[in-house]
């Protein structure tokens, strides 16, 4: 008896190691950067895994997300034309499979499986990139948890889309128009901007895109203490036009728009805290906006080692309808200083919105410019 139980303890069945790519990547999931998320979903697809292509489908792109934000790249371009991300995420759709969108039961399980998925990160997680010198993974956990939260609101939303039938033989219709182009077509056939007519008009009855974020921007925008530029200035009241500038002298600022736009105690405190030997003041007017809230950022000022100039990026807080306040318009600008390496100019510049869950909404009157002839 005793040798029998023996040799059945000894013979218990072991359990098979996973052998397929798609199951070790299941496996896997917990801790994978974009790319190995991105080629595991690939994987499943190939295998006729649906829903396990789905779920690293939705994982690489949260992740991806929070990568790009806290661990950008070094080289954006250099990545891009990467043949394994080309390879992971080639002719991927941004959404979940419509199949699966339109089934109420097997959405579910997959939006409460991405929502159960761990998506932290070890301390010596590596995105599959050079970092930059922006690296804020400090706030991964809360970053990733609120891009979960709202990828998960939009798929959440386009499901329903495509659950309303008038909607979806129309979106079935523009796929096929899209299909059927020839490559050397010039327009597009009539019938593409009727079928754009009718899903529009199926979204506004089924109701707009969620706008609120889980996202705390205004961490993830805040400058650390190591940015290589100190904001000045943030104000509210500058001209009606877009418009970025840099000053290398007193004399320049003062007779700009700035100095009217400042108070005399303001523009004071600027000047004397810029050493315009060797340093350099930068300006960037975003125009006019409606409901912009206080929260203005600069994310990215000063010269660049591989052209002879200097780039801007800057950061505008807009606040939702739902948060309830009266629109308003404001024109705000932001007055940030830099070293000055170079003597080119203001070579490139980017601005974005950025969703300022209810926070406080500015106004105010712009400052006139005067017309340089």
């Amino acid at each position: 008896m005793i040798l029998t139980l023996v040799l059945a303890l000894t013979f218990q069945p072991v359990e098979e190691e996973p052998s397929s790519p798609c199951a070790i990547a299941i496996i896997d999931q917990k801790g994978g950067n974009t790319l190995e998320l991105g080629t595991g979903s690939k994987a499943c697809e190939e295998e006729g895994r649906a829903e396990d292509a789905a779920f690293l489908n939705v994982l690489a792109r949260i992740r991806a997300s929070a990568d790009f934000i806290l661990l950008p790249p070094e080289d954006v371009l250099k990545l891009a034309q990467r043949s394994d991300f080309k390879a992971a995420f080639a002719a991927r759709s941004e959404f979940v499979d419509e199949a699966i969108a339109r089934d109420p039961e097997r959405f579910t399980a997959l939006m409460d499986r991405v929502l159960q998925a761990d998506l932290s990160i070890p301390a010596e997680y590596d995105p599959g990139w050079a970092i930059g010198d922006t690296d804020k993974r400090a706030l991964y956990a809360e970053v990733i948890d609120g891009l979960r939260t709202d990828k998960i609101a939009m798929e959440s939303y386009i499901a329903r889309l495509v659950r309303d039938e008038a909607y979806f033989a129309a979106y079935l219709e523009r796929v096929a128009i899209l299909a059927d182009l020839p490559e050397n077509a010039a327009q597009l056939p009539e019938r593409f901007a009727e079928v754009a007519k009718i899903m529009q008009e199926r979204a506004d009855v089924l109701g707009e895109p969620p706008t609120a974020t889980a996202v705390p921007w205004r961490k993830v925008y805040e400058p650390g203490p190591n940015a290589p530029f100190t904001v000045l200035h943030r104000g509210f009241n500058g001209p009606v036009q877009s418009e970025a500038l840099l000053f290398r002298s007193p004399i320049e600022a003062r007779q700009s728009w700035v100095g009217n736009a400042l108070t005399q105690e303001e523009l004071l405190q600027v000047l004397s805290r810029v050493d315009f030997e060797t340093e350099l003041l930068g300006l960037y007017a975003v125009g006019e906006r409606l409901n912009a809230s206080e929260n203005l950022f600069v994310t990215d000022f000063g010269p660049k080692e591989d052209f002879d100039g200097h780039s801007i990026a800057v950061r505008v807080g807009v606040v939702s309808e739902h948060c309830g306040f009266e629109p308003s318009r404001s024109y705000p600008f932001i007055l940030v200083k830099a070293s000055s390496k170079t003597e080119g100019g203001l070579n490139s510049r980017s601005l974005v919105n950025y969703p300022d869950d209810c926070a406080p909404v500015m106004a105010s009157k712009p400052t006139v410019v005067a017309d340089p002839d």
